[in-house]
């Protein structure tokens, strides 16, 4: 009798350590306002008016607010150091969507989302996601740095090509390895000359390293240093040397100058993480978006480019677009048979 009881005892402590653990591996599910109104927080490192990323985040969201009933809140030039004070308050108001924009912001919202279960934080740029209310949003970044390479490439007379950026974070150097393989791709001979200046929101450090890599022998120059960006152009329109614009059309900073520019379309994947929201199907994954969604894309050369070149680019341009599409399709149709 001792003995059945034993047996009894073990089978049902099994039972129940195998509930617990079922339980714990569930899914945890965010729960959508049914607010009529919702509200969403943007938070940006530098200015809304930098011609660039943080604009171009902006422009995004007041996009969505034209086109649907929301509250919205904008922080302009949050350091690191004040952002996990400034997200926090933001929660403690009860913003249902949070939109921290920069890669940097991932390890902050990764401590906070689990105090503000009613909030969703989204990270742009970010590689984070966390049940249930934490997601990333974030560009195929090697594909943009090779579109920029190919167009490089094509148009170095020197085989020096230079690109100079902010800071070394994973969404720059996955663009500049990009860059190396579009480079190489349509000229084995051209070289990549890289220059870090720890700095976002400086113009005049930008200008000097465009100078620098300029009196080099570099011809065709690039950035991915946001408002230091403006620098870079300007340093190559005194030179008279090539530049392409970086992320938004920056055509206009030097007409002449500005043989096209790489688009990453912050504002379509500001608006993109927005409708997930309103839509309610937002997740707490990374997603990714390239230009087969349309967010990364060239600008036209403004007659910058010789026809016979920019004919050439559209073409590689599309080839990659139906690569990345079938690999999409192959990838869909693996998960389908599983």
């Amino acid at each position: 009798m001792l003995h059945k009881l034993k047996v009894i005892n073990f089978f049902l402590l099994g039972i129940i350590v195998a509930f617990s653990f079922s339980c714990g591996n569930q899914r945890q599910s965010y729960k959508f306002s049914n607010k009529k109104k919702i509200n969403i927080a943007l938070v940006l490192a530098g200015p809304v008016s930098d011609s660039s990323w943080n604009e171009a985040a902006y422009t995004g969201l007041k996009r969505f607010q034209s086109d649907h009933n929301i509250g919205i809140v904008v922080v302009e030039r949050v350091s690191l150091a004040d952002s996990k004070k400034v997200f926090s308050k933001l929660a403690d108001k009860k913003m249902d969507l949070i939109i921290g924009h920069g890669y940097e912001y991932g390890f902050i919202l990764e401590k906070i989302a689990g105090k503000y279960p009613e909030t969703f934080f989204c990270c742009i740029d970010g590689e984070v996601n966390q049940e249930p209310n934490l997601c990333s949003f974030k560009f195929k970044d090697e594909q943009y740095g090779y579109l920029i390479g190919l167009v490089a490439g094509l148009n170095t007379s020197t085989n020096k090509v230079g690109i100079v950026v902010g800071e070394k974070v994973p969404s720059v150097e996955k663009t500049i390895l990009g860059m190396r393989r579009g480079l190489r791709s349509v000229n084995p001979k051209a070289d990549l000359v890289v220059s870090y200046i720890n700095t976002w929101n400086d113009i005049t450090k930008g200008r000097e390293a465009g100078i620098s890599q300029i009196n080099t022998g570099v011809d065709v120059i690039t950035h991915l240093a946001d408002l230091s960006g403006i620098g870079v152009i300007k340093a190559a329109e005194e030179a008279d040397v090539s530049a392409i614009g970086a992320i938004t059309d920056q055509h206009d900073l030097a007409p002449t100058t500005v043989i096209t520019s790489g688009i990453q379309d912050r504002s379509q994947l500001l608006y993109l993480a927005c409708e997930n929201y309103w839509e309610k199907t937002l997740e707490p994954k990374v997603y990714s978006f390239g230009l087969k969604d349309q967010v990364i894309e060239l600008t036209p050369s403004y007659g910058n480019i010789d026809p016979t070149i920019e004919t050439k680019i559209n073409r590689l341009r599309d080839q990659l677009t139906d690569s990345e599409a079938t690999q999409e399709e192959m990838l869909e149709n693996a998960r389908e048979k599983k």
